[in-house]
């Protein structure tokens, strides 16, 4: 898989034509997560945290965004709305300690924003900024039922590893050096 150059912010237009701005998280960010997690339904919060979660605290939403950069990254999706900033779509990497070559990553996109195309767009940019870390294995715990995650991670054309554990799955992808 060639692995785009990246430089922030950049732009992305969904396949219905909407443009979104993707960035960097910033540590203010998190109020807008906290409102985007309020857009996520009921189904997506549950594949996403593997459990049922009515709301996200905004002490959660602030781990989420302020990050140590050694260790962990985190791109946003963020469109205009009624004249003021939305995020619609996360990706995340976190790895146990600067320098080590395995992380563990996260998407999750707003419902209304579902097939088209961000997604993907996300993960391919998350695999590049993976790459400049050093990174050469990413993980993500997937719920089995969860099958539009587990073809996003196929579509990478990457070596994947799929391991199933109580409902669960262990999805590993390899980067290489």
């Amino acid at each position: 898989m060639d692995l785009p150059t990246l430089v922030l912010p950049t732009t992305f237009e969904l396949s219905n034509g909407q443009v979104v701005i993707i960035r960097a998280i910033h540590p203010g960010d998190a109020p807008l997560l906290v409102e985007m997690f309020g857009h996520l339904s009921a189904r997506t919060r549950r594949l996403r945290y593997h459990a049922f979660t009515a709301e996200l605290p905004l002490e959660q939403a602030i781990l989420m965004s302020e990050l140590d950069p050694a260790r962990q990254t985190a791109l946003v999706a963020t469109v205009g709305e009624d004249g003021s900033e939305h995020i619609v779509g996360v990706t995340q990497l976190a790895r146990a300690s600067a320098g080590t070559v395995e992380a563990e990553i996260a998407i999750v996109v707003r419902d209304d924003f579902h097939g088209m195309g961000l997604g993907s767009h996300l993960l391919t940019l998350l695999l590049a900024v993976a790459h400049g870390m050093g990174v050469q294995r990413l993980f993500g715990w997937v719920k089995a039922e969860n099958r539009a995650m587990l073809r996003l991670f196929q579509k990478t054309d990457l070596p994947i590893c799929i391991e199933h554990c109580s409902g669960e799955m262990l999805v590993e992808l390899t980067l290489g050096t």
